[in-house]
C-alpha cells in the first residue's frame, strides 16, 4: 500500500489534538479525585471532633442519610418499622 503524506499529517494532527484533549480530562479528572479526598478526610476529621465531644457519629451519619431522602418515603419507611416492631412486642 503506497503511503499518503497529506493523510498521515492529517492523522497526526488529529491525534495530536486528541491526546492533549484526552490529557485535559485526565488532569481535571485527578485534580477532582484530589479534591474529594481532602473533602473526605475534612469529613472525617469533622467526625472524630464530634465523637470526641461525645456525640454518636453512626446516628449522625443516619441523620444524615435520613436529611437526603424525600420526607414522604422516611415517613413511610419509620411508620413501617413501627408497625413491625409492634407485631414483633418491641414497642
Amino acid at each position: 500500500m503506497k503511503e499518503d503524506p497529506d493523510w498521515q499529517g492529517h492523522n497526526s494532527s488529529a491525534y495530536g489534538v486528541a491526546a492533549g484533549e484526552l490529557r485535559q480530562f485526565i488532569e481535571q479528572f485527578e485534580a477532582l479525585d484530589a479534591e474529594k479526598k481532602d473533602v473526605n478526610e475534612r469529613q472525617k476529621e469533622l467526625m472524630a471532633e464530634a465523637k470526641a465531644r461525645g456525640y454518636d457519629t453512626k446516628v449522625m451519619r443516619k441523620v444524615i442519610a435520613l436529611r437526603k431522602r424525600d420526607k414522604d418515603d422516611v415517613a413511610e419507611e419509620e411508620a413501617i418499622i413501627s408497625l413491625y416492631k409492634s407485631a414483633l412486642g418491641m414497642e
